[in-house]
Parts: structure tokens; sequence; C-alpha cells
């Protein structure tokens, strides 16, 4: 069933899951990463709890006692295996969102990224995915190690700083339950969450659950 995107003055994106449905390759580098380093994969319960988060946060919880050079090497280790990934796999934006994104850009909407992402991903996705085509570089909010990640609230009232919009006349995109939190913790008007088929539905008033951007219509 179609959605009509109501008007606002700011819409804000998470990136990972949301413009980019790259679970499935993001699971499967954490794996390798975790079998590599850890002698085991990561359980389901294990994935669900940690997606959102930093790789300094999960790298955190995988190897705790690691020192700090044998994180950094992880995180290496991961990001340069999931991008191998993306690449043979050929991903684009997900199914909808680039005509979306065109349509509020026409629009001259206000538009920020707000992922919890690290920057050396977010630099190869800009050119990668032709992001500059919809949001202003400045717009692109990742790799921030000077705030909490989500579900803390922090990324998300940054963006809205950014575009100089209020909360409660801001849309937040996002996927996961700790970037739901993380968005109504803001005070977002609305939060439309890209709800992958097996995840635990989230019941709020102020959060619309859709299948993908095909899903949203647009006055």
């Amino acid at each position: 069933m179609s959605f009509l995107l109501p008007n606002a003055d700011g819409y804000i994106f998470d990136f990972n899951g949301t413009l980019l449905w790259d679970g499935r390759e993001n699971r499967e580098a954490w794996d390798r990463t975790a079998l590599r380093y850890c002698g085991r994969e990561l359980s389901d319960a294990e994935f669900l709890s940690l997606n959102g988060r930093t790789d300094e946060e999960t790298v955190a919880y995988l190897y705790p006692s690691a020192a700090d050079a044998v994180k950094e090497e992880m995180i290496r280790f991961k990001e340069g295996f999931y991008k191998e990934l993306c690449i043979k796999r050929g991903l684009g934006l997900s199914p909808g969102a680039e005509a979306v994104l065109g349509k509020l850009r026409s629009k001259g909407a206000r538009m920020a990224i707000a992922s919890s992402a690290p920057w050396m991903n977010m630099e190869w996705y800009i050119p990668h995915f032709s992001l500059l085509s919809y949001f202003s570089k400045e717009r692109i909010i990742a790799g921030r190690e000077d705030i909490p990640s989500k579900p803390d609230p922090a990324i998300f009232t940054l963006a809205m700083g950014i575009l100089g919009t209020k909360p409660e006349r801001t849309v937040i995109f996002e996927d996961s339950g700790s970037g739901v939190a993380a968005a109504l913790g803001a005070g977002a008007g609305l939060v439309i969450r890209i709800k992958a088929p097996d995840a635990p539905a989230i019941r709020s008033e102020r959060v619309k659950e859709i299948a993908s951007f095909e899903d949203i219509r647009l006055r």
C-alpha cells in the first residue's frame, strides 16, 4: 500500500539498511571478521543488537581485550571485505530511493544523511552512489567519533541543526530499531522505517513502517 509523504521542512536519511540495502553484505563481512579474529561468527541476536552501532563499538564487543592496533586492523579487514562484496554484487541505492531523492531535490527540500558508517566508507559511497547529486557534502554526517552512536539521538539532533529545522517539522528515514529509537528521541515529527520482513514491528503513532521507498508517493 502506498504512503503519501507529508510536507516537512527537512528530511534526514540513515544510509546503511535504508538508502543502501547492504544488510547481507554487512553481516557476511562481520561474520568473516569475527571468525578470523575471534574464532566464531555472530549469532542472529548479536547482529541485531549491534546493527546501527559504529565499527569501534562492534569490535570492542567482539574482542574487548584486543590492543588498539588489532582493533584497527579488524575494522580495516571488515570494511575491505565488505566493499569487495558490494562491488562484486553490483549494489545500487535501495528500490525507489533515487526516485524519492530526485523528487525531493526538485522541490528544493532540505535533506541530510545521518549515518553511523565510518567516514572511510562514506568517502567511497559518495562517488560510487553519486550522493552529491542529492546532498551537499556538509549535509552528509558520518564517522563522528565526538558524538554517541544510535540509539542516542545526538546524530539526528546535529543533522536538524545543520538543516535548520525543528524536530516536529522533520521526517527521518531509518531501518534499525536503534535508529528508530534515536529518531524518536530527537523528537522527529515522523519516522519512516524501511522494515525488513523478519524485523520486529515498532508500534508508535510517530512511526510509519513500509517495505521500501517504492511505497512512497509525493505530492
